[in-house]
């Protein structure tokens, strides 16, 4: 009786011993399970921008709206493969990162195509965000202008120095030249022709290297803005146009 009792007791140590062990193993591998969940929710959702969606930005390791903060007052703010560009809102005109200004009403209205508005011709190069042709076209149109014209010396000279001022190097700027099915390379916003005396052409330019319909000042090489032909649908800096 002595070993049955002592048989017994033995083997309840001994399940309570399995019993111990299986509680161990339960806690240890939920904690692990926890920890590897708890893990997974601190990975970082990005590392670059290429991880995000286009209009998203990695920031803090994380995929975010970058607009919020980078445009200031009457501003409106548009994000290209990532990065947010700023701009006035029609009506008002200035550094979209600093604030916008309203521009007095006798600057306001719509240009039209071809008009001969009274005043002297100013350039003013939009330097905050590219945008391609035919939305450089419709931006300078609702912000009082037009898109850059140059039909002579004087102002194809004005244009440059207006560009220098920006400090901007080796760049390409849009201006309302296109060319016409039939050949011929007139400025959209004047409906004028552009005339050999007022060409100011690249050498070899224009070569029309795959579908190169529109014009843009575009400095080479640190050698000065010249006129080239490029694709319209091109990413390029606005220089608009008003009349004082």
């Amino acid at each position: 009786k002595a070993r049955t009792r002592q048989s017994v007791i033995s083997g309840s140590a001994m399940n309570f011993a399995l019993l111990g062990l299986l509680w161990l193993y339960l806690i240890v591998h939920v904690t692990h399970v926890s920890g590897q969940t708890k893990n997974s929710l601190d990975l970082p959702q990005c590392i670059n921008n290429v991880d995000c969606g286009e209009l998203l930005a990695c920031i803090d390791l994380k995929c975010q709206d970058p607009c919020p903060g980078p445009c200031n007052g009457n501003a409106t703010c548009e994000i290209y493969n990532h990065v947010p560009y700023c701009a006035c809102k029609p009506g008002f005109s200035g550094n979209p990162f600093a604030g916008c200004q309203r521009v007095p009403e006798t600057q306001r209205g719509y240009l039209l195509p071809g008009s001969r508005p009274a005043g002297t011709k100013v350039y003013r190069v939009e330097r905050f965000f590219k945008v391609n042709y035919f939305s450089a076209l419709l931006y300078c149109t609702t912000h009082g202008g037009r898109l850059a014209s140059i039909e002579s010396k004087d102002e194809n000279k004005l244009i440059k120095d207006v560009i220098n001022k920006t400090g901007i190097r080796n760049a390409e700027f849009w201006t309302s030249g296109t060319i016409l099915p039939m050949g011929q390379w007139v400025w959209m916003s004047s409906r004028e022709p552009v005339l050999p005396d007022y060409s100011d052409w690249w050498p070899g330019e224009p070569n029309n290297a795959g579908d190169e319909h529109c014009l843009e000042l575009w400095e080479r090489d640190s050698r000065g803005y010249k006129w080239n032909d490029k694709r319209c649908t091109e990413q390029l800096y606005p220089i608009c146009e008003y009349f004082e």
